[in-house]
């Protein structure tokens, strides 16, 4: 098979070819056709995060191991089984989607269906311990984490759903319960979504299928032309915020979009200081700010505000399996708009991560295996 690894962190990725491998008993070998090219694959290249105080090494876990394959947005076809997988309702040939956050399975959190909060990480896929998507085939220790994809849903916009889609699905879902309260107080509510790149659009489609009819849904963000593509999807008002202006002038032209001068939820996909303390600004009392994004950096919020507008604060991280299985059925059954694709070989996936990085891909990128097409 041919893969691309993070031989050295902050290196560029290798392409190299190695034996097709073969299924773990439980598990499956999955032929890849699509892989997902996710902002979060940079950090494995510049070996961390920056966590606010501090820049976190990924390589200080010890469960971290070069090379690296990367790559957690997987969508391909089911290519062999081991031994105990072929009792389940699997076969050769299935077009499967990948749940890639695999935990220790035993501890309380994997027990209930939240692996992607499992303290040992040793089986989550392209995170340094478990090979992920950037190869054309991979291996997955249990063939739970397979989920089956409906004819209806191209394996191009399958393989989105496992990170970015989920994700998405999680924020609007953990928004949801501040908007129906809005709604039902007030008879209508709003809810604000920075960042227009991929997961903004999933966010945007996914909040005009799930959120009450009358929710009004804005979105923010730098660059005019993705804002242009958020309002082709359905957005009821943009706001380009134009960092020429001053912060007063950006917040005030970004609440007057919400009702009441301001938004009931607020779904942050950059969340940096500058952006959480916007959003912080512009959030109506009792409203939600939901945290997504990972670009660094720490919050100011003026505790008194907090305290006396009980306004709320939470991250989202992923979500679970059984979200996944949720929003696999509602893409199979909504016509949604996925963002645009722009599909790169293996061979290029050093250039990829170069644009995404500077925010050059106006949409997401998609790594397209030999073997795949638009239709599959």
């Amino acid at each position: 098979m041919k893969k691309a690894e993070i031989v050295e962190a902050k290196k560029p990725l290798k392409i190299s070819e190695a034996p097709v491998p073969k299924p773990p008993k439980d598990g499956a070998v999955v032929k890849l056709l699509y892989s997902g090219i996710c902002h979060s694959d940079i950090h494995q290249i510049d070996n961390g995060f920056d966590v606010g105080s501090r820049f976190t090494c990924l390589t200080d876990n010890p469960n971290y191991q070069f090379p690296i394959v990367p790559g957690h947005e997987m969508a391909g076809v089911v290519h062999s089984l081991g031994e105990n997988a072929k009792t389940c309702d699997l076969k050769i040939g299935d077009r499967v989607a990948v749940f890639p956050w695999i935990g220790c399975g035993k501890c309380g959190y994997c027990d209930n269906g939240y692996s992607q909060f499992c303290k040992e990480k040793h089986h989550t896929m392209g995170f340094g311990a478990v090979p992920g998507g950037y190869s054309n085939y991979t291996v997955v220790i249990h063939h739970q984490f397979l989920v089956k994809v409906p004819a209806s849903i191209p394996l191009s916009v399958a393989t989105m759903l496992p990170c970015s889609g989920l994700t998405t699905y999680n924020a609007v879902t953990t928004a949801l319960p501040a908007i129906k309260k809005a709604t039902a107080f007030k008879g209508k509510a709003s809810m604000l979504i920075i960042g227009a790149g991929g997961l903004g659009l999933w966010a945007l489609q996914l909040a005009k299928n799930i959120l009450p009819k009358t929710t009004n849904v804005v979105v923010a963000d730098l660059s005019d032309s993705k804002l242009i593509n958020a309002k082709e999807r359905g957005a009821d008002g943009t706001v380009a915020w134009d960092p020429s202006k001053s912060e007063e002038d950006l917040i005030k032209a970004t609440a007057k979009l919400g009702n009441e001068i301001g938004y009931d939820a607020i779904i942050d996909f950059v969340n940096t200081r500058v952006t959480s303390t916007r959003a912080f600004e512009c959030l109506n009392t009792d409203g939600l700010q939901v945290c997504v994004g990972l670009f660094g950096g720490s919050a100011n919020f003026p505790l008194p505000v907090l305290t006396l507008s009980e306004k709320g604060v939470k991250g989202v991280y992923v979500g679970r399996l059984q979200q996944l299985k949720d929003l696999i059925a509602l893409v199979s059954t909504n016509k949604l708009t996925p963002p645009p694709l722009i599909y790169y070989k293996l061979e290029d996936i050093n250039s990829a991560l170069d644009l995404l990085r500077v925010g050059k891909i106006n949409g997401r990128g998609i790594i397209k295996h030999e073997g795949a097409n638009d239709d599959a």
